[in-house]
């Protein structure tokens, strides 16, 4: 009987502690339940990378501040004469002398028939320059001089002799040859301009000079003109 009693009064004991341990677990529950805890605000910080392009970004429009007309002007002018167009050609020379030997009465006649291979080069005179840059409305003019030919550069290599016929007494000199040279220079460049030497170089000489002040300025914002000088 002893031992049947024991063991009830041991079941009874753990039966109260639980129901005691249940009770302080829902107090405690329902306290903390009633306490709303608030988390810290966490303001996230820009990556490397992202610090990094801002300040390229930074760079480049202080950059694009300093970027004044003179600034473009000078680049511009350093140029020098900027060659823009080639004209090649090939043209046929002739030279005729015809002596007369008064004690004979005769007549003699040197000639000879010739080609060379040369170039005319056309460009413009990037030291005229003007280049003015207003930067609240946004554009900038830049005023160029006509484009001009040089003369003509005759490739000496080149020469072919076709015919040579010498008179007696009547040789050809080496000033015959250059005296026919400046005339196919001549003719030359009047040719390479009829055929619109001038007219390419300009044009070409346009697009230099955007693609050069477009690596200094983002010409999407600005607008670029041209104007001729007298």
């Amino acid at each position: 009987m002893k031992t049947e009693k024991s063991k009830t009064k041991g079941i009874l004991l753990i039966l109260l502690s639980l129901v005691l341990l249940a009770a302080i677990a829902y107090v405690v529950a329902t306290s903390l339940s009633g306490q709303k805890t608030e988390l810290p605000t966490i303001t996230p910080r820009p990556t490397a990378e992202v610090v990094i392009r801002e300040k390229e970004v930074e760079k480049i429009v202080e950059t694009e501040k300093r970027i004044t007309s003179d600034v473009i002007q000078d680049g511009l002018r350093e140029m020098g004469f900027l060659l823009t167009e080639e004209y090649y050609f090939t043209e046929v020379v002739s030279f005729s002398s015809i002596k007369k030997f008064l004690i004979e009465w005769k007549f003699t006649e040197s000639s000879f028939l010739a080609s060379y291979d040369g170039v005319v080069s056309a460009g413009i005179d990037c030291s005229r320059i003007t280049v003015e840059k207003d930067d609240e409305k946004k554009e900038i003019v830049i005023g160029i001089p006509e484009a001009q030919a040089r003369p003509a550069d005759i490739d000496p290599n080149s020469l072919i002799v076709y015919s040579e016929k010498e008179g007696t007494g009547n040789h050809i000199s080496i000033q015959d040859y250059n005296n026919s040279l400046i005339e196919l220079e001549n003719a030359a460049e009047e040719k390479a301009v009829e055929r619109g030497v001038l007219d390419r170089a300009n044009a070409n000489a346009e697009k230099m000079i955007r693609s050069f002040v477009g690596s200094l300025v983002d010409l999407s914002e600005y607008s670029l003109t041209f104007e001729r000088l007298p």
